[in-house]
């Protein structure tokens, strides 16, 4: 059972898309959401219904939607996660630009939010961190593009003497 706090990932993208509608034009209609998803107005307004119930929005049927701080916070987190899990995707793993989007929805769909959290927490320290790319992540992506260690991590994997090869 869903959590008056949390969203289904059908709800997740209504809200995101009254969040971008909201963010250009003030208001939103159930007809501009439609719209803006491409999806049938009673499935909209069932969604925006649902949505209002929980806090994230205000509507009164057949009146403009505008978002709460709630579901401002809400889609602005999202957001988030999405551009970490995407920039991690893109720049570390060098996963190609045409799969980006949607392999990232499909780590933030298919993990425990505590996981998940702690996911997007790790990306952003790597992201923040001052050592602009560790040299794990260079070595990573020596390998990835080559199929094969560097030269100096073969010898430090041969040896297991705890090496620091990849740690400054």
């Amino acid at each position: 059972m869903v959590m008056k706090n949390e969203l289904t990932e059908s709800l997740e993208k209504y809200l995101l898309a009254i969040y971008e509608i909201v963010k250009v034009n003030q208001a939103a209609r159930v007809k501009d959401v439609s719209n803006y998803l491409k999806i049938g107005g009673p499935a909209t307004s069932d969604a925006v219904k649902t949505l209002a119930e929980r806090g994230f929005i205000n509507y009164v049927p057949y009146g403009i939607i505008t978002i709460t701080s709630k579901g401002k916070k809400k889609a602005e987190e999202k957001l988030f996660r999405h551009r970490t899990i995407s920039n991690f995707l893109e720049k570390v793993l060098m996963v190609e630009n045409e799969k980006v989007s949607q392999s990232a929805k499909q780590i933030e769909y298919s993990m425990p939010e505590d996981v998940l959290r702690k996911f997007v927490s790790f990306l952003t320290f790597m992201d923040k961190c001052s050592c602009k790319e560790p040299k794990w992540v260079s070595s990573y992506k020596y390998y990835a593009q080559n199929g094969e260690m560097k030269d100096k991590c073969k010898g430090c994997n041969e040896s297991k003497s705890g090496c620091n090869c990849c740690c400054g």
